[in-house]
């Protein structure tokens, strides 16, 4: 019925609309989809204190869409501080915007990098992206 109802709709007959890839038998779907992006975050924000963590948060929702609160934390090491990083899978060919925060070990955002912009840029369309940003520096 419904495959009848768009066949209409489109001005197909049902049984073109029936033979596309995706109505096979045992065809799966979700390996149509195109694979994220293996995003890594990289940020140097040296003036952190004990107890401060780095986060990334922008305009897509695998960056929180804006809310502190579901932000991206990033990770540093004694060896590797002042260098923060982190990872997180993007779409790929989408354009994201994007800031670097500073929270207190209670999640209260203590520094919010802000500035006349944001960060943008696109992702690629398969593969791997990366940044090596500096907290405040563009």
């Amino acid at each position: 019925m419904a495959t009848a109802l768009i066949a209409g709709v489109l001005g197909a007959s049902a049984p073109a609309l029936a033979a596309g890839p995706s109505a096979a038998a045992g065809t799966d779907v979700s390996a149509q989809r195109v694979a994220p992006i293996a995003a890594t975050f990289n940020v140097t924000a040296g003036f952190t204190a004990w107890g401060q963590s780095v986060y990334v948060v922008g305009s897509i929702p695998a960056l929180g869409s804006w809310n502190p609160a579901a932000a991206v934390p990033l990770r540093t090491t004694g060896s590797t501080f002042p260098t923060w990083t982190g990872g997180v899978s993007l779409p790929p060919n989408t354009y994201v915007e994007y800031q670097y925060i500073v929270k207190n070990a209670n999640g209260t955002v203590a520094n919010w990098e802000k500035s006349y912009s944001n960060r943008t840029t696109t992702t690629p369309p398969a593969g791997t992206y990366i940044t090596n940003d500096t907290f405040g520096g563009y």
